[in-house]
């Protein structure tokens, strides 16, 4: 056969490979990210999300057990998973290799697909953002702890945000995770402590402050413009509440307006938030224009609530504060077409719900 024929498809072989590999290589670093699709198990038309908050791993961890027993499709380590003991990355490696190594918590991440996000004592600094000075070999601990595939983009980028697809039955279940850490500006400190309302925090209404950073942003929209069933996005703190001084979007609120103007524009009616952080649980409800309601649970703590009385009611806030231990379900039914949000007691499968706000939609 002619070798420069030969040499020709052995050329036009090479090219072509190498398109694929800079294809593929641009879906991976460019931000053209396809989602991490989880397929459910088949159940009786419900879906069943589970989520909490602020569990300290030196604690006793019999709780998972307890939510085991509720069967949770996925469950969301939202922050605060671990506490270090000291302000130091050996110390947060050792509280990972504390909580790793519990037998419960073995035995619930065998049964349960775990998805997870940082929060700041996990993240290495409390009430941190993106000047922490060790944020990236934190990361790295991160990804250790929840075993992410080498080959995932958090690896490759900074931050991790991250969108997963949960398919139940070909209804499809966008959870979008937000890393509130990574890119935070500093809030702005108060200069009335502990003041009711002006507790830590004040609002900030300067255009270069941040706390998702421009290409979080920019991928975060691109996410809102899918069509899936249900959304739910994931902010380790409180996005909807107004009136306290803790860390809280409202503390930038150029930047709470934006994503209301994201959601708002997408005319999609079911977008839940789901929140952690505080030591507290409670529901919250924001109305926008175009007959579009966000609802944000706040589910806090899993073991460790505060030892001091709270009493707080946010205007955006509807029903009681939960201050004892809790974690939030999610059931979706779709052949009622109901949502079902709950905050339930960790130490009892037998208690009737701590809060709960059943939520129609057309399926």
């Amino acid at each position: 056969m002619n070798p420069i024929f030969l040499y020709m498809i052995g050329l036009m072989r090479y090219i072509f490979f190498s398109f694929v590999c800079y294809f593929l290589y641009l879906l991976t670093y460019s931000g053209i990210i396809l989602a991490e699709k989880i397929d459910l198990i088949e159940s009786e038309d419900i879906t069943i999300i589970a989520f909490g908050s602020c569990n300290d791993q030196s604690l006793s961890q019999n709780f998972w057990n307890n939510i085991q027993a509720y069967k949770p499709d996925v469950f969301l380590q939202i922050g605060d998973n671990v506490y270090a003991k000291n302000k130091n990355l050996i110390s947060l490696i050792d509280a990972y290799k504390d909580l790793k190594n519990n037998i419960y918590y073995q035995n619930f991440s065998l049964n349960t697909e775990i998805i997870g996000i940082w929060d700041d004592h996990d993240y290495g600094k409390n009430d941190g953002g993106k000047n922490y000075k060790d944020k990236y070999e934190s990361k790295n601990i991160f990804l250790n702890f929840f075993e992410i595939n080498k080959n995932d983009e958090r690896y490759f980028r900074e931050g991790l945000y991250k969108e997963y697809i949960l398919n139940d039955k070909n209804k499809y279940i966008q959870i979008i995770i937000l890393d509130t850490r990574f890119f935070k500006s500093d809030f702005k400190a108060t200069n009335k402590i502990n003041t009711k309302g002006k507790e830590r925090y004040i609002p900030d209404f300067s255009e270069d402050k941040t706390i998702l950073g421009n290409k979080q942003w920019e991928w975060f929209e691109e996410q809102l413009k899918k069509k899936v069933d249900l959304r739910i996005i994931v902010s380790s703190f409180q996005v909807l509440p107004k009136d306290h001084g803790w860390e809280k979007w409202g503390n930038f609120p150029l930047e709470q307006r934006k994503l209301y103007s994201l959601i708002n524009n997408t005319n999609h009616p079911y977008t839940l938030i789901i929140s952690g952080d505080r030591h507290v649980g409670a529901l919250y409800k924001k109305e926008l224009s175009n007959n579009i309601n966000i609802y944000e649970l706040t589910s806090s703590s899993l073991n460790k609530p505060l030892k001091f009385k709270v009493e707080e009611q946010d205007s955006m806030q509807i029903g009681d504060l939960v201050v004892s231990e809790n974690f939030g379900l999610i059931s979706i039914d779709w052949a009622q077409s109901i949502i079902s949000l709950q905050l339930k007691s960790p130490y009892s499968t037998k208690t009737n719900s701590l809060l709960r706000k059943d939520i129609l939609f057309n399926n």
